[in-house]
């Protein structure tokens, strides 16, 4: 399953994150859902999402980038 890093379009200083998933549909979901205040990552123009191996959080977690890995919980 490939790994994407979901980063803010216009800040590259601001949180990013790192998680597997089987699309970059269910990436942005898994970080909204697991991620206290993330909730505007499904924004598109806010947000972009690209295919990254550059982190590989182990499966069940997700990687960021500021405040290092939280579990996914919520799928």
């Amino acid at each position: 399953m490939p790994y994407f890093q979901i980063r803010p379009r216009h800040y590259d200083n601001g949180e990013s994150y790192w998680v597997e998933a089987s699309t970059s549909a269910m990436a942005r979901r898994l970080v909204a859902l697991n991620v206290e205040g993330a909730d505007d990552v499904r924004d598109l123009k806010k947000f972009d999402c690209v295919f990254d191996r550059s982190e590989k959080p182990p499966e069940g977690f997700i990687h960021r980038r500021l405040h290092g890995p939280v579990a996914i919980v919520e799928r």
